[in-house]
């Protein structure tokens, strides 16, 4: 397994951004409230509203489960 490369200061700023961004528009919910729930073990969209109240306001997940989709991607993708 290859060692991971230290991040850049453009990918550093990007991901301190996320802290901020909403993940969920309609019920305030930010990305590291979304992160949690995946590291706490949820691997789906249903999972991830179970967990944190996504896809459960206005637009009920019209704007938000395409994040969260890419979120549990890259998870994926991590382990």
């Amino acid at each position: 397994m290859a060692a991971a490369r230290p991040l850049t200061t453009e990918e550093k700023r990007q991901l301190m951004l996320l802290k901020f961004r909403p993940v969920c528009i309609c019920n305030t919910i930010r990305g590291p409230r979304v992160t949690e729930a995946i590291a706490r073990g949820a691997r789906t969209v249903e999972d991830v509203a179970k967990a944190t109240g996504c896809t459960t306001g206005e637009c009920q997940g019209e704007r938000c489960r395409p994040v969260i989709e890419a979120m549990l991607a890259e998870a994926q993708r991590m382990s």
